[in-house]
């Protein structure tokens, strides 16, 4: 065995250092370098000693007759190593010095064994010895001494041959193994252990041994794991797993498990081989690992296998031979035993490394995982799925799993929202229909799995890929790609992992079955946090919308408080305030009054809080005015223009040429308040004008807000008209003072009567229905007591008859009468309360409300009512409670009087249709139903009477509008209703077919 430089080095520097103290008489470093086990014999009968004490005494005696007096010549120096002991033979002629000069005194052989310990390198041997003292007086050669000797030499060495043969074999073997043992302890990751079992294969047939394929096997529970070399001993593939019925099948190999033998040797004939070969192949994947693995004509030409294996601790190592081999070599067997201890160290290795590589991944993972989560909960906007889902991909391709893109899909009520993202960066968010592969995950997850896999290959591939080219945003990237790729892949696997509000897709080009886990706890991660972030924007739509409502407020406020048409340059400030509190980049809001022939306008704007003088507008004059002037003649409801460069400059130079605009710009410049270099135009039309609101940028996400301002101020702009009227007027109000004073009063009481009447109308309505059920209980009533007087008569008669039993059974009757009496009177104050409830005045506080219950109620009490007007009155009532529908928030005495008046108006149309109808068919029908839709509450009356004209549609809702014959309407009823469900946050809509009937649809949100 070769020693290493560093060793040899090592060897030299204290094999020197010890020479020079020897030579120089130098005790202690001499002692130093000796082992305690030090054995040293000298050229000297007298030099013989078998302790480091005694060599170091004997040499502090004599050293003063070497020291410094010695000079070695013709020096030959030679190193070795042995199993871990280095042998150092150093061979000179010693001269001595005899006065001045130096005298030869013969040749010397230092024979010296060094072993390293926890000090160094150190002499365990020495032997010193010089020329022959085998011969006699007289004699060249001692020949017959030598002759002795070398006779009893021969001897020695046959049996030290045979012994040193031996353990050369043994030192070999060793040798084998601790290379085997030395690259167990190196082993960096569990996959180094293939490279053990290819070493074994190598170690083993440099000892001489046959083997082809060589393998390790672990025994598990339920299979094999099985690792092998291929035939021709390179390296392995993949680990195989195998059925234990492989080998459960086989009785030897099945009894020599269950048994404590060390070793089996089972031989396989032709038809057996092939018949093992073959489930290797089909149940393990064998040509995965050995593309040329034995044919059936292979194992023919070799005449079967042979395989010998050795039990470890955790299964066994193995080889195979060609052929039936019945009893291999004894030695081959037991070599194949001590690799099998030698591989135990390995495994143990194996199975340290795996469970640390085990415990990194799931660091790994985790930091992966909560990457993901942090990011997720951190969102404040769905747009942010955007960066998720690159990050998602991030993390998934950092784990080692090989993924071309990662998206999230979120189901919609018809199709789906998708975010994608892989490593060339992040795709704008778009939408899939429900059709197609999409359908078909949208389906397997409604049907309850968490995985599902669909590969895509070939044609397939590319018509998915074709298809997918043809949705919006996707679609223009996939063109693209297909351009710059020479095509669409032609392969590729989804893993769609789903979780409660959609799924998770992973796309791979290849199988990736050991990730299968880590993308669904990625999916319940993100169900967390996707969960966690619903309920954030909840409560951010919720404060949201408490901040809208609170502008909006506060401009209704500030426009109904106005006295005076001067005021609406301030509401306009004011209106740009509140704008501009909602964190909307707006850079002017104001009000904007129409002409007739809607060519110009007189607009009240406030531009970054500066209030501006009113000034008029043409609008049909120059063209960047020209959009505005098209949509308000087209009455467009809402409209957007943005405008930049040399549209909004010769925009602005035109407005700086009118003269009313003159002291404005002035007062803008003043300020320090600059023109905008880009600006959007919303155009918020109501019937006299429009509302205007000038923003920086963009912004969709709040033109809902900007139309809500609208309808505020379409309803407080009564009030400005009428303050205008009253101002064109004032001439005339001097003249004829108290004329007017009286007519305006008048006025008002009418308009007060008017609103009095419609209440009342609708108190009637309930009183005559009310009056049908309060009947009732009243009956009972009049019965119970008149009854009860005939008792109390009988029982004074008993009293003076001095029958006191009789007069306590009829006192039992009279007190059952009573509370009877008691029930029914209460059931009739109940009903009066809920009269009292309805015509008493709201005070707008939402209550926990049963729509059902109401809307039911209301149904009787309408339909009783106008019964009570019109004993000829009949009509079919059809009712359809939803009765999944919870109890919800809302003012019910206002939404009593929306149901109220919807049913009175169905009422009235039906029964209109049966009295001018031909056909004696016709029946009057009233449908009532109740539904919930996913975020509202929907309360729907339907008719089937002759519909509402279309001429007169848009004007139903319209205070004091009526198509009902004076005296039987005041046309407040729908106008009051559309408020109040205005009021409620929701809609009150009509659908209508000319003679065929309508319906009016209450719609609510749900959250209240």
């Amino acid at each position: 065995m070769k020693l290493s430089k560093k060793q040899e080095i090592e060897v030299w520097q204290v094999y020197n250092k010890w020479l020079d103290a020897y030579l120089n008489g130098d005790t202690k470093t001499y002692n130093k370098y000796l082992d305690k086990d030090y054995h040293f014999i000298g050229s000297t009968n007298n030099e013989e000693f078998l302790n480091k004490r005694d060599t170091t005494n004997f040499f502090k005696d004599t050293a003063d007759q070497l020291a410094g007096k010695c000079d070695l010549r013709n020096e030959r120096k030679i190193i070795e190593k042995f199993e871990g002991l280095v042998f150092v033979t150093h061979l000179f002629d010693a001269w001595f010095k005899n006065g001045d000069d130096y005298a030869y005194y013969g040749r010397f052989r230092f024979t010296n064994t060094l072993k390293e310990n926890k000090q160094g390198w150190r002499f365990i041997y020495q032997h010193f010895s010089t020329t022959d003292s085998k011969t006699d007086e007289g004699e060249t050669i001692g020949f017959d001494k030598v002759n002795l000797e070398n006779q009893e030499l021969k001897e020695a060495i046959k049996r030290s041959t045979f012994e040193l043969e031996q353990k050369n074999r043994e030192l070999e073997v060793e040798t084998a193994l601790e290379r085997i043992r030395t690259q167990a302890v190196a082993m960096k990751q569990s996959s180094d252990l293939l490279d053990i079992v290819v070493t074994m294969r190598n170690e083993f047939i440099k000892l001489g041994h046959e083997a082809h394929y060589f393998w390790h096997m672990m025994w598990l529970q339920e299979t094999y794991e099985k690792a092998m070399t291929s035939g021709d001993g390179s390296k392995i593939g993949f680990v195989m797993q195998l059925p234990r019925h492989i080998h459960g099948d086989i009785p030897q190999l099945a009894k020599w498990e269950k048994s404590k033998k060390s070793t089996v040797v089972y031989t396989m004939n032709v038809d057996k081989a092939i018949d093992y070969v073959d489930k290797m192949v089909s149940l393990g994947d064998f040509k995965n690992i050995d593309p040329q693995a034995p044919t059936h004509n292979d194992i023919r030409h070799i005449g079967g296998l042979t395989f010998i294996m050795a039990r470890t601790t955790h299964g066994e190592i193995g080889y195979s031979l060609p052929g039936v081999v019945k009893n291999p070599p004894n030695e081959d067997i037991a070599i194949l035993v001590k690799f099998a201890g030698a591989f135990d160290l390995a495994h143990q290795r194996f199975l340290d490394l795996q469970k640390a590589e085990k415990q990194a991944r799931e660091t790994q993972i985790e930091l992966a995982l909560e990457k993901v989560r942090s990011r997720t909960m951190t969102m404040q906007h769905s747009d942010e799925l955007q960066e998720a889902s690159f990050l998602l991909d991030q993390q998934v391709r950092a784990l080692g799993i090989k993924t071309w893109g990662c998206a999230f899909n979120i189901y919609g009520e018809n199709e789906s929202t998708e975010w994608f993202g892989n490593e060339a960066g992040i795709l704008h968010t778009y939408t899939v229909p429900r059709e197609g592969i999409f359908k078909d995950y949208f389906d397997k997850g409604q049907k309850g799995e968490t995985l599902f896999i669909q590969e895509f290959s070939g044609k397939a591939c590319v018509d998915h890929y074709e298809y997918m080219s043809t949705l919006p945003v996707i679609g223009d990237v996939l063109k693209i790609l297909k351009e710059t790729n020479n095509g669409f892949p032609t392969f590729q696997i989804d893993h769609v992992v789903y979780f409660k509000y959609g799924y998770l897709l992973f796309i791979t080009r290849e199988h990736v079955p050991e990730a299968h886990d880590i993308f669904k706890r990625f999916a319940k991660v993100f169900e967390q946090t996707y969960t966690r972030f619903l309920d954030l924007q909840k409560a951010e739509e919720q404060a949201r919308e408490a901040e809208i409502e609170t502008a909006l407020e506060k401009v209704r406020s500030r426009t109904m408080a106005m006295q005076h048409s001067d005021e609406l340059p301030e509401a306009a400030n004011n209106l740009f305030l509140q704008v501009q509190a909602l964190g909307i980049p707006a850079w002017s809001a104001g009000y904007n009054i129409l002409s007739e022939d809607k060519t110009y306008c007189k607009c009240f704007m406030s531009s970054e809080g500066e209030i501006q003088e009113g000034f008029k507008l043409p609008l049909n004059e120059h063209e960047s005015l020209m959009p505005w002037y098209k949509a308000l003649k087209a009455e467009r409801e809402f409209f957007v223009y943005g405008q930049d460069g040399e549209d909004l400059v010769a925009h602005y130079d035109y407005m700086k040429s009118l003269p009313d605009l003159k002291g404005t710009f002035e007062q803008l410049d003043k300020a320090g308040i600059e023109l905008p270099t880009t600006q959007f135009n919303h155009l918020v039309r109501f019937n006299e004008g429009f509302l205007l609101f000038i923003t920086y940028e963009a912004v969709p996400d709040v033109h809902e807000i900007f139309k809500r301002f609208g309808n505020v101020f379409k309803q407080t702009y009564t009030r400005f008209l009428d303050l205008k009227k009253a101002e064109a007027q004032s001439d005339l109000i001097k003249k004829e003072k108290e004329r007017l004073e009286i007519a305006l009063a008048e006025l008002k009481a009418t308009q007060s009567q008017l609103i009095q009447s419609e209440k009342m109308a609708s108190l009637g309505e309930l009183t005559a229905g009310i009056a049908h059920e309060i009947q009732n209980p009243l009956n009972f009533v009049n019965n119970f007591s008149e009854v009860s007087k005939e008792l109390l008569d009988e029982m004074l008669e008993e009293l003076e008859n001095g029958d006191m039993e009789e007069v306590k059974a009829i006192m039992d009757d009279v007190v059952q009468n009573l509370e009877k009496i008691n029930h029914h009177g209460k059931r009739a104050d109940g009903i009066v309360k809920g009269m009292l409830q309805h015509s008493r005045k709201s005070d707008n506080i939402k209550e926990p409300t049963n729509i059902n219950a109401l809307t039911d109620e209301y149904v009787r009490l309408a339909y009783h009512g106008l019964r009570a007007k019109d004993k000829s009155f009949n009509a079919t009532i059809e009712t359809n409670y939803d009765e999944n529908i919870k109890v919800i928030d809302l003012v019910p005495q206002d939404i009593g009087r929306v149901v109220l008046n919807l049913l009175t108006n169905a009422f009235y149309a039906v029964n209109k249709k049966k009295q001018v109808a031909s056909d004696t068919k016709y029946k009057p029908t009233v449908f009532i139903q109740t539904k919930a839709t996913q975020n509202h509450l929907e309360v729907i009356v339907r008719d089937n009477g002759d519909g509402i004209p279309k001429d007169v549609l848009n004007k139903i809702f319209q205070p004091f509008f009526t198509t009902k014959p004076t005296g039987h309407g005041t046309g407040l009823g729908l106008s009051m209703s559309y408020d109040i469900i205005k009021a409620h946050g929701g809609e009150l809509r009509v659908e209508t077919n000319d003679g065929e009937g309508s319906a009016f649809i209450i719609e609510i949100p749900k959250l209240q």
